[in-house]
């Protein structure tokens, strides 16, 4: 059995507060007795003292009840560490004294780690090179390598504690036998190869990597060094290797390497063009889009510079962007125009110690798109600023969203103000006007679509003006409503001309009133006194008196005439008096 595989432990103080039954003081080391993690606080008292070796528990027992507050004791005594191979030999001197600040008993240990008897130690030899010979056994097992040696036909001579820790065996188990024991099947052709090879040159340094498997079976990557020990003669007489475990440094290279594998599947997925370069300016990595964007391999782009690849870039808003970028570090977004393929790309240039790496998104469609909304806005604003109707929307709080120039003139006009983007809607008026409009809008907001006829009669003197308006509530996509459009139209021209041809309507009524009745009433007496007319006696009494008759017929006529004219023209014709002849 070893008898010390890890470093000397140097005055470990440990303090327990007797009237507060708790440590106040554990040193550094105590975990390699007691096998308590580091930082962990115990409970218990002489915690440590269930590692002491069962031989020496009755000495420590004894040696410890001697302890008085004037009488301290030393006791040293062997311990068996959790997870060790070999004992501890520690000098433990305690002692009771009372803190002067708190009046309250402490007991004080102060652990010391010994150098232990050498059985069968040569006669002569002195305690300065066994101490010696101890501290380098110590250092050999403290290592985080594993340190192994192995005969000329490949039997373990020696393993240190990290190889026995890490693998779950311990050294009794693993020296005498073949390092086939824990080498993965897989590797056992390639570890009897570098074997041979380290055996056949001496002095030559063999580096391996293989997997070894621990006791339980579970597969530990790890890195080898062996080389050949040789006697005096120049004889082969062990191969020693040194090794280290990098089973979390291959773990770390697999999250690495599946990392940039989803990484480079991202990059290769994404629609935008993707490119990085060095502070050379050469391509180190680009993907399909920006292949195809640019009609170009990736053969033809990596390790060339872009400058001389794209040499129409030279001297272009894209160079003098990537060199600010470049030199302040700082990133960068710009807009360019392609002319030769008519494109239009947003660039975003992100700066680092080791070059630039580019996003270029096309944005051609957006842009046209763009281009066509502004162009239909334009031509929208342009047609409803080119009316003479009022149109003007709003939103739920009464504050104007959109007014045409015609409605801003009209509200200038008549109230001295400008309306305003964002403000309050402008009611203008009586108090009753107030109101009325006040209520429109009321309606349109509670989702009422309608249309009003609306008389003005207080923008100036002389006959009212009339408007036609209507109001439209607008809904968003959720079909709420957010405001409300209206639409006002004179129509005071329109209702006049409308009034004129109702009049002029109903003087044609009299017109065909008056030929109807009253001028068919005097034909039928002209006609009637015509047929009365003896032609051959013109001259006779009764002729004198019909002709005198058909000249009152024929006034009468002429009445009826002018009253027809008068009422084709003026509407203001006289009233013809009733004969009592409706014929």
């Amino acid at each position: 059995m070893q008898p010390s595989i890890l470093p000397l432990i140097s005055e470990c103080i440990i303090a327990f507060n007797l009237s507060l039954e708790r440590y106040i003081t554990i040193g550094p080391g105590i975990s390699m007795l007691s096998g308590y993690p580091e930082n962990t606080v115990p409970t218990e008292p002489d915690f440590w003292h269930a590692a002491i070796h069962p031989a020496d528990i009755k000495n420590v027992k004894e040696a410890l009840s001697r302890l008085g507050e004037d009488e301290p004791v030393q006791v040293s005594y062997r311990t068996l560490p959790v997870n060790d191979l070999g004992s501890r030999f520690i000098t433990e001197k305690r002692s009771i004294y009372t803190d002067a600040i708190t009046d309250q008993q402490v007991l004080l240990s102060i652990l010391n780690e010994s150098v232990p008897p050498i059985v069968g130690a040569r006669p002569g030899v002195n305690d300065d090179a066994l101490k010696r010979e101890q501290f380098l056994l110590s250092l050999i097992n403290s290592q985080t390598n594993f340190l192994v040696r192995l005969d000329t036909k490949g039997y373990f001579t020696f393993v240190n504690k990290r190889y026995c820790d890490v693998f779950g065996y311990t050294d009794v188990e693993l020296v005498g036998q073949h390092f086939a024991i824990n080498t993965a099947p897989e590797d056992m052709d390639r570890c009897q190869r570098a074997f041979e090879e380290c055996v056949a040159a001496p002095g030559k340094i063999i580096p391996l990597m293989r997997e070894k498997l621990d006791k339980a079976g579970k597969r530990h990557p790890s890195e080898w060094e062996f080389i050949s020990i040789i006697n005096e003669e120049g004889d082969v007489t062990e191969i020693q290797g040194v090794g280290q475990d990098i089973s979390q440094k291959v773990e770390i290279q697999n999250q690495v390497k599946r990392t940039v594998e989803k990484l480079n599947d991202f990059i290769e997925s994404i629609t935008d063009s993707f490119l990085i370069l060095d502070n050379n300016w050469r391509f180190i990595k680009t993907n399909k889009a920006f292949e195809a964007l640019s009609h170009r391999s990736r053969e033809e782009l990596t390790g060339n510079s872009i400058w001389d690849v794209f040499p129409t870039l030279n001297g272009g808003q894209a160079e003098q962007q990537f060199r600010l970028a470049a030199e302040t570090q700082q990133t960068l977004k710009f807009t360019e125009y392609v002319e030769s393929s008519r494109l239009w790309l947003r660039i975003a240039v992100y700066p680092s110690a080791e070059g630039l790496t580019v996003f270029i998104k096309d944005i051609t469609r957006q842009k046209i798109a763009e281009e066509e909304l502004n162009w239909a806005r334009s031509n929208l604003e342009a047609l409803i600023n080119n009316t003479d109707d009022l149109i003007w929307s709003l939103d739920k709080n009464n504050r104007y969203v959109f007014f045409n120039t015609s409605y801003r003139d009209v509200v200038l006009h008549e109230t001295g103000f400008t309306p305003v983007n964002g403000e309050d809607v402008v009611v203008y008026g009586p108090a009753e006007t107030i109101a009325i409009w006040n209520e429109y809008y009321k309606r349109a907001l509670s989702g009422e679509q309608y249309t009003v006829i609306y008389e003005n009669t207080h923008s100036g003197p002389g006959e009212p003006l009339y408007f036609e308006v209507s109001f439209n509530p607008i809904y968003n996509d959720a079909r709420e409503i957010v405001g409300t459009g209206c639409f006002a139209r004179d129509i005071t021209v329109r209702l006049r001309s409308e009034k004129e041809i109702v009049a002029q309507n109903e003087r044609l009524r009299q017109i065909a009133s008056l030929s109807s009745h009253e001028l068919r009433r005097p034909v039928a007496s002209m006609l009637g006194l015509i047929n009365v007319i003896d032609f051959e006696d013109f001259g006779s009494q009764e002729n004198k008196e019909a002709i005198n008759l058909l000249l009152v017929v024929g006034n009468e006529i002429d009445e009826v005439i002018r009253a027809i004219v008068d009422n084709t023209f003026t509407g203001e014709g006289s009233v013809l008096p009733n004969n009592g002849n409706n014929n």
